[in-house]
């Protein structure tokens, strides 16, 4: 589990490291995600090295923890946490530059089901066409996503949240929320594994 993406040299002081956790924590608080075990989680900038970094955990994790699982269900899994992700650092580095905001990044066990989540900011001036995105996609009926994913497969269209919405045994959900008057895009996908 890593708290938090800071690195502390000798000199920082205990009250700077305890702000540092209260803030974290604080976050956390208001996105409702504590801090649990079997999980993999983050919080701090993510850019696409950062990404490639946690990935590489998150596909470490995923394949020894879960190896009984079958090869088909695993790579659905890691498929859309590398989605997840990347769409997390993406989006901070073409809106951000080299200032990457805190961003949150999850991969958990949980009794039956596998949780991904994310959380970053989302700048004002995006916030409508973020949203549109968001609300576009999930307005599609379930029965037309396999036609939808061709359309966008043959106009070389955005995959990733129609991939997403597809797997079967799972539930994707996203909220937009204002924290201290920044704007979030949280994203929560549950992939169900029963008594594999």
């Amino acid at each position: 589990m890593i708290k938090n993406s800071s690195i502390y040299t000798e000199s920082t002081s205990f009250d700077s490291e305890m702000n540092q956790e209260n803030s974290i924590q604080k976050k956390k608080d208001s996105f409702k995600l504590p801090y649990h075990r079997d999980q993999l989680e983050y919080w701090g900038p993510v850019n696409h090295v950062f990404a490639d970094s946690f990935l590489t955990m998150g596909h470490t994790f995923l394949y020894q923890y879960f190896h009984h699982f079958s090869g088909k269900l695993l790579k659905s899994i890691f498929s859309s946490f590398v989605e997840m992700v990347q769409n997390v650092s993406e989006y901070n580095e073409l809106a951000f530059n080299d200032n990457y905001p805190q961003s949150y990044v999850r991969l958990k066990d949980d009794s039956g089901e596998i949780l991904i989540n994310t959380a970053n900011k989302i700048k004002n001036e995006d916030l409508l066409s973020v949203k549109t995105i968001f609300e576009d996609a999930f307005r599609i009926e379930k029965s037309l996503l396999f036609e939808e994913y061709k359309t966008l497969l043959m106009n070389n269209g955005s995959l990733g949240l129609i991939m997403l919405r597809r797997l079967k045994n799972s539930t994707v959900e996203f909220t937009f929320s204002e924290e201290e008057g920044e704007h979030w895009l949280s994203l929560e996908l549950k992939i169900s594994y029963g008594n594999t």
